[in-house]
């Protein structure tokens, strides 16, 4: 009984950061009520706030999943270029920038003036970065054994505040801006004969 339970508080879950996405892509973060979720999963407002405390940490939710589901696609482009450490980033970086343009969850984060959802990278974000950190951290250590603990930190941080603050404040197009991040990472991983 208790595992029916789970997947149906999992399956709610995701039906209400189903509906959160949809509201926020139509009218932007700012204007998403939980009343209104509630009224769109076909719950009780108490239900909403049993999963989700807050405005807030359902704004946290959403960009989590939304990192998760972007951590996937960032894995297969590094994935395929896997024997050259430069072009692999210079892929996952672009993947990165080109979704976050089309993604209409990342423009109402950067446009909102909702205090609930900005601090999700502004003053907290260590849910977003420290996801991301471990997770390519990881995949570094195993692809590219020979970059050293330290080097490999460093990269790894560069490319995803490089990657960050691109998305925030495009210097130039997602290519080149991924050209330039590959090869900051790669000088800073490898050395800067690379």
């Amino acid at each position: 009984m208790a595992r029916f339970r789970e997947t149906v508080r999992t399956l709610l879950r995701e039906r209400l950061l189903d509906a959160a996405y949809e509201a926020t892509a139509a009218d932007g973060f700012d204007k998403l009520r939980m009343a209104h979720l509630a009224t769109a999963v076909g719950v009780s407002r108490q239900t909403v706030y049993s999963e989700f405390s807050s405005k807030e940490a359902l704004g946290e939710a959403l960009f989590q999943r939304e990192l998760e589901r972007c951590l996937v696609g960032i894995q297969e482009s590094l994935d395929a270029h896997h024997d050259d450490l430069r072009t692999a980033v210079g892929a996952a970086v672009g993947f990165c920038l080109r979704l976050a343009a089309r993604n209409p969850l990342v423009r109402a984060l950067l446009s909102s003036t909702d205090a609930d959802l900005l601090p999700v990278l502004t003053t907290r974000p260590d849910a977003v970065f420290g996801t991301a950190t471990a997770a390519l951290d990881a995949y570094v250590a195993e692809s590219w054994p020979e970059v050293d603990g330290r080097s490999r930190e460093l990269a790894v941080d560069a490319a995803i505040r490089l990657t960050a603050s691109h998305i925030v404040q495009a210097a130039a197009t997602p290519e080149q801006s991924a050209e330039w991040i590959a090869e900051s990472v790669a000088r800073i991983a490898l050395g800067a004969a690379r």
